[in-house]
């Protein structure tokens, strides 16, 4: 009975052994690293709306005012993107389509191994609509442009809103056939201007029907009137303005005259 009860804790023993040998977790392989984040660096990721009021953006540096780099922006999401940007403190400038306003600038900081994520933007559409004689006219493209009053001296600035079908706007200007200018004096404010001054005056031109120009109505028709409903003017740029407009205008070569109403809202410059 000895013999047996000490052959039997001998297997109980080597039995507990066992057990506790198959029990044992294998150790783990060990994690593969992660690739490491560059240190000095971080990410800008952004929108605009509409999607493709924007053809890109440009990063540039605060301290010493160079754009760094540009980045595309996708034309159905609106999305654009910088990657591996220093750490530091930039600003992006916004490359608008025709026809939309140029969004404001933005202030973004970068901090190391972090994502910047820029609020969406939203851009804001130019848009104009007149008639001629009843003819209606919807240009695609409005735009602003500086210019120097001629007659006066010395001369002073003035600009012109300019809504037209492609004519001196798109590479393919050859294809425009018409143009109207709306020119006022560079520092208009909300009001209502005589369309029959050397200061403030329209131009239409047409390839076929020829320039029309309504400081040369005979008297005593009156040019017309100008109303600035809107001007956006603070600091910094974008500046635009909206208003309505009705003149006659006259064509100096036939002696004949037309009649022209319309209105335009976020005229840009």
């Amino acid at each position: 009975m000895t013999r047996l009860s000490a052959c039997t804790r001998g297997l109980a023993l080597a039995a507990a052994l066992l057990s506790t040998a198959c029990s044992e977790k294998p150790q783990d392989a060990p994690t593969p690293a992660r690739p490491a984040v560059q240190a000095s660096a971080g990410l800008i990721t952004g929108a605009v709306q509409p999607a493709d009021a924007v053809i890109g953006v440009n990063l540039t540096d605060n301290a010493t005012g160079q754009t760094i780099t540009g980045a595309a922006v996708d034309s159905q999401t609106g999305t654009y993107r910088f990657e591996a940007v220093p750490a530091g403190t930039y600003m992006l400038y916004f490359d608008k389509k025709p026809g939309y306003v140029r969004p404001r600038q933005q202030s973004v900081t970068v901090a190391a191994g972090k994502t910047t994520v820029v609020p969406t933007v939203a851009v804001v559409q130019s848009t104009a609509a007149f008639a001629v004689d009843g003819a209606a006219f919807r240009p695609p493209y409005i735009d602003l442009s500086l210019g120097f009053d001629g007659k006066a001296f010395p001369p002073r600035q003035c600009f012109s809103i300019a809504m037209g079908d492609g004519l001196g706007f798109s590479p393919t200007s050859a294809a425009g056939s018409y143009i109207l200018f709306l020119t006022m004096p560079y520092a208009v404010q909300v009001g209502t201007y005589p369309l029959n001054a050397d200061f403030t005056y329209a131009v239409f031109t047409d390839l076929k029907a020829g320039t029309f120009d309504s400081r040369l109505n005979p008297a005593p028709t009156p040019g017309g009137t100008l109303t600035i409903t809107a001007v956006e003017n603070t600091p910094p740029f974008p500046r635009s303005v909206s208003g309505t407009f009705s003149f006659t205008a006259t064509n100096a070569t036939t002696g004949t005259a037309k009649t022209f109403s319309g209105t335009f809202a976020n005229a840009y410059f």
